[in-house]
C-alpha cells in the first residue's frame, strides 16, 4: 500500500514459537525484532469497533488502536457420534493412539486431542497405531508409545530456517539451522511415509525405480537409515545422507 506498517503480533504464548524449544524462541524472537514486529506475549485480544478499531489485551486491559486486523481461527474438531471427544471436539486417545473407551478403535492425525497439528506428527501417530494393531493381531512387533518430534520450516526475508524439537530426548533446547534437519526435506516427515512419497516423486520424473536391492532414504539426520527393501549397506547410507 506504499506505507511502512507498524505490526503487532498478539499471542497467548509466553514466548514466540515456544513449542519448538529455547533455541527456536531465541532465533524467532530475533527475526521478529529485526523485522520491526512488536510482540504482545501472554495476551488474548478482544476487538472493539467504534470510531476506530481497538484491540484490548487481556488480562492486562491495555488497548491498541489499529487500522487492520488479521485473526487466526481457533482450532476446533468435529466430534463424531459414539467417539469420546474433549471439549473442543477432538477424539481422545492414549499413548498408543487407542481411542479412550472404544475397544479396537485407533485414531491418528489432526482429529485427535493432541495440542500440535503437523503432517509429520500425524504420520508418527499412524505408525504407532499400526504397530499396536499389528501386535493385537499376533504380529511380532514392538508396541511403542507415540513419541512426538516437531519439525517446521520458518520462512524469513533472508532464507528459510529449519526447526526441530524432540521433547523426550532433545534436552529441551531444540535445534535451528539454515539447512534441513530431516530427510527427505519434504513437508511431511515420517519414518515410512516420507520415503514412500519421495520414491513416488522420483518415479514421476524418471519412471519406475527397480526394486532389486531397495533404496535407502534418510528420514531424520538424528535417527537410523530406513530402507524400503531390506537393510541398507554402508555405501547406501552414505549416498542417501548426501542426496
Amino acid at each position: 500500500m506504499g506505507v511502512a506498517p507498524q505490526i503487532a503480533l498478539v499471542t497467548p504464548e509466553e514466548a514466540p514459537l515456544a513449542v519448538f524449544g529455547a533455541r527456536a524462541v531465541e532465533v524467532v524472537g530475533a527475526e521478529l525484532a529485526d523485522a520491526g514486529v512488536n510482540v504482545e506475549l501472554g495476551a488474548r485480544a478482544e476487538i472493539h469497533h467504534g470510531h476506530a478499531t481497538t484491540i484490548v489485551l487481556r488480562p492486562s486491559g491495555r488497548s491498541i488502536e489499529v487500522d487492520r486486523v488479521l485473526a487466526l481461527p481457533r482450532l476446533r474438531g468435529r466430534a463424531l457420534a459414539g467417539m469420546p471427544s474433549d471439549a473442543d471436539g477432538f477424539i481422545t486417545v492414549d499413548e498408543h493412539c487407542r481411542v479412550a473407551g472404544a475397544p479396537h478403535v485407533w485414531a491418528a492425525g489432526d482429529g485427535i486431542a493432541f495440542p500440535v497439528k503437523f503432517g509429520g506428527l500425524a504420520a508418527g501417530q499412524a505408525d504407532t497405531a499400526a504397530a499396536d494393531i499389528a501386535a493385537d493381531a499376533g504380529a511380532v512387533v514392538e508396541r511403542e508409545p507415540f513419541r512426538p518430534v516437531l519439525r517446521g520450516q520458518l520462512l524469513t526475508g533472508h532464507g528459510p530456517r529449519y526447526l526441530r524439537y524432540d521433547p523426550v530426548g532433545g534436552g529441551g533446547e531444540g535445534e535451528v539451522a539454515t539447512h534441513t534437519l530431516w530427510w527427505p526435506p519434504d513437508k511431511v516427515a515420517g519414518r515410512y511415509l516420507a520415503p514412500w512419497l519421495a520414491a513416488r516423486d522420483d518415479e514421476a520424473v524418471a519412471g519406475p525405480v527397480p526394486r532389486s536391492g531397495g533404496l535407502a532414504v534418510q528420514t531424520d539426520l538424528h535417527r537410523e537409515i530406513v530402507a524400503s527393501d531390506g537393510p541398507a549397506s554402508q555405501d547406501d547410507s552414505s549416498q542417501s545422507a548426501g542426496r
